[in-house]
């Protein structure tokens, strides 16, 4: 007997041996350089598998709050910390405070990933490409950019590239042509704002950082991939009258104003994609609007993003200025929205809505698999048409055929609020299935703190 335990410990020996070196020699982690002119968190340092990782302190440079400009600063908990680098494998990673660890959450909550705290420091593994957000004791919040190694990186002097290698670089503006790649290495960091009109086959990417905005409209063929865009005035990506196109693995700051500083904004759009990409906003994280009447919106998707509705934010909205063409086709799928806050025009901001401020009809509109975590400050759901003015003179419009399948709302105590404008100006045929709050069923209007006026039509709850 003594013999067959003796055996097994070393089987056992032997494939805790094997794993650590297949591990070993699978698993490539790469860090970037980092640029000059950025601050050092003065709170954490981060290691994976033990090498460092820098961790920058994203902050508002301002001292006093400016009410004319409607800006802040000195407001600690408005700044971002940022770790960004790139792996294979199955990793450690370990992140250390100035102070003892007394609480922390690690968003989003869905993917479920157990942590270990020892006094200062608390480590967990990851096996795949991740967006975290974490929050501990009273620090600015951890952005964590774990993605998979670049594929195909560009080198200076390739033909056809608008390069930017590792350092500082300060062009202000940066105007495209047809057929052009923009490459930000990582290591750079471009201040510059980003334009171009009426263009086709554009492409921005690279694993370097954008202080500035991007206004793009009337192109065919835009992708943007990879970059991380600072953004501290007005909205951040305005992509007006754009087809073909996407923003995939994209990461968005807007900070230092209150409002107006969107993520993603889709504007009289069609065939655009929003994939895998987070974003940290002042205002709505991806707003898709319609403000043409002679344009219309079609087929638009945001897919498998991490939002974080900071100050006067949703995660996703459909409006306010719903004021051109129709807009319809939209699908949300596999999002994670991890806080939704601030006031508006309609008395605060909900987890995602349609705010139809226009004579647009919106339908056929699909949200699904959608996790709305605790940190919702006024409404849990907004579907209202207004009566046109709040963003111009329009007439007010329609929302009809919305279906909100396998949506989570967390914090049961917030509204569900659905309102029409007049019999001629409804919200109508909209669907429930598979819906929960505060982790119960949706399966009535008595399960949840719904407030449905008259201009309502055929509200269907399904298991």
């Amino acid at each position: 007997m003594k013999k067959v335990q003796s055996a097994t410990k070393l089987l056992v020996l032997f494939i805790c041996i094997a794993e650590i070196i297949i591990n070993s020699s699978c698993t490539t982690i790469i860090t970037y350089p980092i640029p000059p002119g950025l601050q050092t968190s003065p709170d954490i340092e981060l290691t994976v598998n033990n090498k460092p990782v820098w961790v920058e302190r994203v902050a508002s440079k301002l001292d006093t709050f400016d009410y004319t400009n409607g800006l802040y600063g000195g407001r600690k908990m408005e700044d971002m910390d940022v770790a960004s680098f790139s792996f294979e494998g199955r990793i450690r990673v370990k992140i250390s405070a100035k102070e003892k660890i007394e609480n922390y959450l690690i968003r989003p909550k869905s993917r479920k990933i157990e942590a270990e705290v020892n006094n200062n420091e608390i480590s967990f593994y990851i096996d795949s490409p991740q967006k975290l957000y974490i929050e501990i004791n009273n620090y600015p919040h951890l952005a964590i950019f774990a993605d998979a190694p670049e594929a195909n990186p560009l080198k200076e002097g390739d033909p056809g590239i608008t390069y930017y290698g590792p350092g500082e670089h300060k062009p202000g503006k940066i105007e495209l042509v047809n057929d052009q790649t923009v490459y930000i290495a990582a290591g750079a960091i471009v201040y510059a704002n980003v334009t171009g009109k009426d263009l086709k086959n554009v492409t921005i990417r690279g694993r370097g950082m954008l202080q500035g905005n991007v206004r793009i409209s009337g192109t065919h063929n835009l992708n943007v991939s990879d970059i991380f865009i600072r953004n501290t005035r007005g909205w951040t990506n305005t992509l007006t009258d754009c087809h073909y196109s996407s923003y995939r693995n994209v990461k968005v700051f807007g900070y230092e104003g209150i409002w107006g500083l969107d993520g993603i904004n889709p504007v009289s759009s069609k065939k655009f994609t929003i994939d895998n990409c987070f974003m940290r906003c002042q205002d709505d994280c991806v707003a898709i609007k319609s403000m043409n009447p002679d344009l219309s919106v079609d087929s638009i998707s945001v897919t498998n993003c991490v939002m974080v509705g900071w100050s006067c934010s949703d995660g996703v909205t459909l409006g306010f200025e719903l004021n051109g063409g129709p807009v319809q086709n939209v699908l949300v799928k596999n999002c994670d929205i991890l806080y939704a806050r601030g006031g508006g025009r309609t008395n605060g901001h909900a987890g995602f809505s349609i705010v139809c401020d226009g004579p647009a009809t919106v339908q056929n509109i699909l949200f699904e698999d959608i996790r709305i975590e605790e940190q919702v400050e006024f409404k849990n759901l907004e579907l209202i048409v207004t009566d046109g003015t709040l963003y111009g003179t329009d007439p007010p419009g329609h929302i009809k055929n919305v279906m909100m399948k396998n949506i989570h709302w967390e914090n049961p105590g917030k509204p569900f609020v659905i309102s029409g404008f007049s019999t001629e100006n409804m919200v109508e045929n909209i669907i429930f299935q598979g819906c929960t709050v505060g982790g119960k069923p949706i399966r009535s209007i008595a399960d949840a703190d719904f407030r449905i006026n008259e201009f309502t039509g055929n509200i269907v709850f399904l298991p």
